[in-house]
């Protein structure tokens, strides 16, 4: 799976980004890009396996729904619980 696929594959989807009156909302888009495009490089260079590519994968959703927050700060992607 690509990075933009995945990403695409949520537009299409619309519940997280979508498009309204020629506005697109993506208020989570840039962040989840980043970490998805992460992981993928992750997967292909073999450092991640793949029960840790759906960790990671179940993080975003997580994200997305507002139960979690992810952040990078300094190069390294941190994970904090909201509820």
């Amino acid at each position: 799976m690509e990075a933009k696929n995945f990403i695409m594959n949520l537009v299409k989807e619309g519940k997280y980004f979508y498009f309204k009156d020629n506005v697109f909302y993506g208020e989570k888009l840039f962040v989840v890009y980043s970490v998805v495009k992460w992981v993928v490089g992750k997967a292909k260079e073999g450092v991640f396996d793949e029960e840790q590519v759906k960790n990671y994968l179940n993080a975003i959703s997580a994200y997305l729904k507002g139960d979690i927050d992810i952040f990078w700060e300094n190069g390294t992607l941190y994970v904090s619980k909201l509820r």
